[in-house]
């Protein structure tokens, strides 16, 4: 099949962009014609290829500054033009993220091509893709994917044909390593003290100030044990520097990092804690269980789906003092860390190996192709 991926970022670390990287690269290892149209800020075009996948990267309307706008607005920035040059030849569109959904749509409707979404919907969240105007461009897809079943049940609950939707989740995106020793040694960070890791961007909602507030109490019991935050600042950190208020060699931030530090990273914690408030899915959990780490994660439907509670990892309320008590009970226990650890990576093979994954986002392709051609079949009739 020949597919277009649209997205304003394509990258292999990330969040969204990943999934549309893992997503792209795969759908090409298994045959299929697979190209990307995403943003860059300078050139005015750039066609490469990577992994079998034709990425093509185009500067927005507006140039750089447009693709500021682009990317910390709510404006679609996107030039149907080209988006359509790049289209014409494309059997299906599929769009992950929201990012360039409008053109993505406005495309897909004049060329008459079946359209695949991907919203990463944040109920509640500011441009969390869940106002009326969200629902309605969603209703106009061929088909939606979502990471949860209870995901599918929200957009199902919020007007979206239930026979449309099927949910995929998504497979870690982290290597097994096993260079543990050498990211502890490389930072510092002593081989039988307790480590807790944070990987994600330091957005407020994903709970990393209240994990750093939670350092304080699980020092009282176990005062050896270091915290590790990776990742690049969010919206909120970019003005407030919540590390300032720890001169603490215990605390560790690390703005960025390959996906091989990553991985060494995950393989050297004992505990791998993102107690966020929205998560489509929270592909973080997936690394950690990929290395048979226990995960502590907020207490939202999304989670509670993807983590067993008690059994795999822990779902807490965002708050410090219940932040800390899941983690103290981990670094208590080291019995209970293996057994979670362990059930979470069973899990992770049993339901999101990406073979299954991206046999589902198939599925998918063939109910938009199937809803597209019995949609005109409908308006002739």
């Amino acid at each position: 099949m020949k597919i277009l991926f649209t997205k304003r970022a394509y990258a292999r670390v990330g969040g969204s962009e990943s999934l549309a990287y893992q997503f792209a690269t795969r759908l090409a290892a298994r045959g299929h014609d697979v190209r990307v149209v995403c943003a860059q800020a300078f050139d005015d075009r750039r066609v490469f290829g990577d992994q079998g996948v034709e990425v093509v990267q185009v500067k927005p309307r507006g140039g750089f500054l447009g693709l500021a706008a682009d990317a910390t607005t709510l404006v679609d920035l996107m030039r149907t033009d080209v988006l359509e040059w790049y289209a014409e030849d494309r059997e299906l569109i599929h769009n992950i993220g929201r990012e360039y959904l409008d053109s993505s749509l406005e495309v897909a409707g004049s060329l008459a091509i079946p359209i695949v979404l991907t919203p990463l919907a944040h109920p509640g969240q500011f441009h969390g893709g869940d106002t009326p105007s969200d629902f309605a461009r969603y209703r106009r897809a061929d088909a939606l994917t979502s990471m949860t079943e209870w995901e599918r049940g929200w957009f199902a609950e919020n007007g979206i044909d239930p026979a449309r939707i099927v949910t995929t989740g998504m497979g870690p995106n982290a290597s097994r390593s096993h260079d543990g020793l050498a990211f502890r040694s490389s930072h510092g960070i002593p081989n039988d003290a307790p480590l807790v890791l944070y990987i994600g961007r330091k957005e407020r909602y994903k709970g990393y100030i209240h994990l750093l507030d939670a350092a304080e109490l699980v020092w009282r019991r176990h005062p050896d044990a270091r915290f590790v935050f990776i990742g690049i600042p969010g919206f909120y950190s970019s003005f407030f520097d919540e590390f300032a208020r720890y001169a603490d060699e215990r605390i560790v931030d690390i703005e960025r990092a390959t996906g091989a530090e990553k991985a060494a990273a995950l393989d050297a914690c004992d505990v791998f804690a993102m107690p966020s408030l929205h998560e489509t899915f929270g592909i973080g959990y997936l690394e950690a269980w990929l290395h048979e780490r226990p995960v502590v994660g907020g207490d939202i439907p999304p989670l509670r789906e993807v983590i067993a509670d008690g059994v795999d990892g822990l779902c807490v309320r965002q708050r410090v003092d219940d932040v800390a008590r899941a983690i103290m009970r981990l670094l208590d226990d080291p019995a209970l860390r293996v057994s979670m650890g362990r059930a979470g990576a069973a899990k992770l093979r049993e339901r999101w190996a990406w073979d299954q994954v991206i046999a589902r986002v198939e599925d998918a392709y063939a109910r938009a192709l199937a809803n597209a051609h019995s949609d005109v079949d409908e308006a002739l009739a």
